[in-house]
């Protein structure tokens, strides 16, 4: 789905491009960070390179960090270490990202010189390919080069490749990191990978298209599987690329002559800022001129006020208790609140034990219904306060991303404090066009920090919603297509577990057993190759070839492209003794906070908290390659240890994980981002 908008986004991008419209008035500071691509490397003297275009097109001041002198991802990690570029990167309000292509070039190079027995050196390589000026003889004449243009089709499963793939996302990962410490509110855009031989149609060349494509679209995956986690948009030049009629590159062919410079041409260049134009955020609207101060001549006074004063705002409580009374069971009494929002406990008392509605018309849209047959008789009952401020924002935002529906979401802060002592229902108008959907509310512990499902409701046909609730504090309305509420039979609402499974259910990062049986296996222990697609889900399942497997894995398998991904950008690196994956042995708890670590280390996340595991009995049982990764994810809030009663909790490094429990600690570390 956000491939397809996406899809959308860049068609609407290039349409707008044709028309002519004025530059927005815009004010920031742009910096362009990357290789020789952001520095405009092969453009004639009057063409502009990608960050000049955005930077014209939006008003920004622009700062280029960039070289045109082959640089990679580690140099460009290495470049945010320089106290000038740490100074740009801090007064930045927009950073865009474009590396990668010469780490991919140089296992290209080194994969090529290993193929050809180290007779040539990964240099050597790079000269013949490139050639004086660019140009090479790709017929019979040059031997070598049909050698070498013979081996290309393995590259993209290569060891040389998924090396250089994993070191790239390492980098990235460590590039966003730096970058939001030292600017958090920076907006960053990662431009990914174009095939810059995708317009080549020449048979000579099919090779190199092929071969290009596949491992083109292997680092993007890599690069969208590090990013989406990370909520940094990347700009899809290679779709724009590969769309374009036209070359987009300056590469060529002619007859069996080419040229394989890959860099773009001055319409590639429009075609990457128009792609990261396309994740860039909306220009804020010009803000109305300050009224004028200037008084007016001789104002006419004011009347004197009435000295009659008005009578006091809302319902005459006693009024409405005879009317109570006298109501016929079933019926409904209907209060006009005039802006008021208490109502008295004498009302109350009236109501109690009545087959009676009482519905408080509030304004604006929102109501409450009190079912007098909810009300306990002879209780000692108080004045409640049904006060409501709807579209608050005093609920965590990285809580409220846990659940929003796919419809969005409203807040509602209630003035009580605290329960009712009875259900009542609020009724809140939305939308008639929601007629259908549900909404799913969700009560704020301010204490536990965590929210909780309270149920659902259809939305009616005249677009409000009616909920039942027992207590007044912040509410969460997400509103969705689906109802919340658990669908498995073996996941029950009110556990421990119930936010997490939920979560990662709605998330699409965990689901029930692919079988009939409608259950989650929240007891079951957690397979590797389970774990492995768990995390493949998280990061959106990036489109990977599935390469060479270790050989305990089957390429057949439903787990393949999962645990290939997993293995290429590093959240899984297989058993230290080499024995393989392991892709059916049970994760443990103490595996499990290595993989989650390594996954908020490509996320970007800070991975510097510690915990002192010697406050659980059985620290020592932790193995020593895991103690770090246990005391980070104490320290971090991800892991809390199991209550096994008296206060007492255990680190259980070595039983498996269940998925119950990985289900609450992906949730745990999805909250921290």
């Amino acid at each position: 789905m956000r491939r397809r908008l996406f899809g959308l986004v860049c068609a609407l991008a290039l349409f707008v491009g044709l028309l002519p419209v004025p530059a927005l008035a815009l004010e920031g500071v742009y910096v362009a960070l990357g290789d020789s691509i952001a520095d405009g490397y092969g453009l004639a003297e009057d063409e502009q390179a990608f960050p000049e275009l955005v930077a014209a097109e939006r008003g920004y001041e622009l700062k280029t960090v960039a070289s045109s002198e082959g640089l990679t991802s580690a140099d460009l990690l290495a470049q945010l270490s320089d106290k000038n570029v740490a100074a740009q990167v801090a007064s930045a309000d927009v950073i865009t990202i474009t590396v990668g292509g010469n780490d991919l070039m140089g296992a290209l190079y080194d994969y090529l010189a290993a193929q050809l027995g180290g007779s040539l050196t990964a240099e050597e390589i790079e000269e013949m390919l490139t050639g004086a000026g660019g140009e090479i003889e790709l017929g019979g004449s040059n031997p070598v080069v049909a050698l070498v243009m013979g081996k290309l089709a393995d590259f993209p499963t290569s060891e040389q490749a998924a090396s250089a793939i994993k070191t790239l996302g390492t980098n990235l990962a460590g590039m966003v990191q730096a970058i939001k410490a030292a600017n958090p509110d920076v907006t960053i855009v990662i431009t990914n990978q174009y095939n810059p031989y995708g317009h080549l149609d020449a048979t000579v060349v099919a090779a190199v298209v092929s071969a290009f494509d596949q491992g083109v679209k292997t680092l993007n995956a890599a690069l969208q599987g590090l990013a989406t986690p990370a909520g940094v948009p990347v700009a899809d030049v290679y779709a724009l690329f590969d769309a374009s009629e036209a070359a987009p590159c300056n590469a060529w062919v002619q007859g069996t002559r080419a040229n394989l410079d890959f860099h773009p041409n001055a319409l590639g260049h429009k075609l990457i800022a128009q792609a990261v134009e396309a994740q860039l955020p909306e220009p804020e609207p010009t803000p109305d001129p300050e009224p004028d101060p200037t008084p007016d001549p001789d104002p006419t006074p004011d009347p004197e006020p009435d000295p009659t004063p008005d009578p006091e705002p809302g319902p005459n409580w006693t009024e409405v208790a005879l009317e109570v009374a006298g109501a016929e069971p079933g019926a409904t009494v209907t209060v006009d609140m005039d802006g008021t929002t208490e109502v008295p406990a004498a009302a109350l008392a009236a109501l109690a034990g009545r087959d009676v509605t009482v519905r408080l018309e509030m304004g604006a849209g929102v109501a409450w219904e009190i079912d007098g047959a909810d009300v306990p008789k002879n209780a000692e009952l108080s004045d409640i306060d049904l006060g409501i401020e709807l579209n608050t924002t005093g609920i965590p935002s990285n809580l409220v991303d846990l659940v929003s529906g796919t419809l969005g979401s409203l807040q509602a802060t209630l003035s009580h404090d605290g329960a009712f002592g009875f259900d009542v229902t609020l009724s809140v108008s939305l939308d008639k066009a929601l007629a259908g959907t549900f909404a799913n509310a969700y009560s704020y512990d301010e204490v536990k920090q965590g929210l909780r499902f309270e149920g659902a409701a259809t939305v009616g046909a005249d677009g409000s919603a009616r909920l039942t609730i027992d207590h007044a504090s912040q509410w969460l309305v997400a509103l969705d297509t689906k109802s919340h509420a658990l669908p498995f039979g073996d996941a029950f609402e009110g556990e421990w577990y119930s936010e997490a499974v939920r979560w990662a259910w709605l998330s699409g990062t965990m689901g029930g057993y692919a079988d009939s049986s409608g259950l989650f296996g929240t007891d079951e222990a957690l397979t590797r190759s389970q774990m492995a697609a768990v995390l493949y889900n998280l990061a959106g399942k990036p489109e990977v070839p599935i390469v060479s497997m270790p050989g305990d894995c089957d390429p057949s398998e439903w787990y393949a492209r999962a645990v290939t991904w997993s293995l290429a950008v590093g959240v899984f690196n297989g058993y230290d003794d080499g024995s393989g994956f392991g892709p059916e042995n049970g994760l443990t708890r103490e595996q499990a906070a290595c993989v989650l670590k390594n996954a908020a280390g490509l996320l970007g996340l800070d991975t510097s908290a510690r915990a002192d595991l010697s406050a659980y009995p059985d620290a020592g049982d932790v193995s020593d390659w895991a103690t770090n990764s246990l005391s980070w994810a104490v320290g971090s809030g991800v892991l809390n240890g199991v209550d096994v009663g008296d206060g007492v909790r255990e680190l259980q490094p070595g039983r498996a994980c269940t998925r119950a429990e990985m289900a609450a600690l992906l949730m745990n570390l999805a909250a921290r981002g």
